[in-house]
């Protein structure tokens, strides 16, 4: 059986090598950088003209 002081410093060691998981998988698969204006709205279509 493992001391209590092996114990409680792994579980210390998970918990930092998890912190931020999520936000860090998140910026991973989306990216950091905010949508710019230019790009939120499509082109317009271009019109025929007679």
């Amino acid at each position: 059986m493992a001391s209590r002081t092996a114990v409680t410093e792994n579980r210390r060691k998970a918990h930092h090598r998890a912190a931020g998981a999520k936000r860090k998988a998140a910026n991973r698969n989306k990216g950091t950088t905010h949508k710019f204006a230019i790009h939120e709205t499509p082109a317009p279509k271009a019109t025929k003209s007679k």
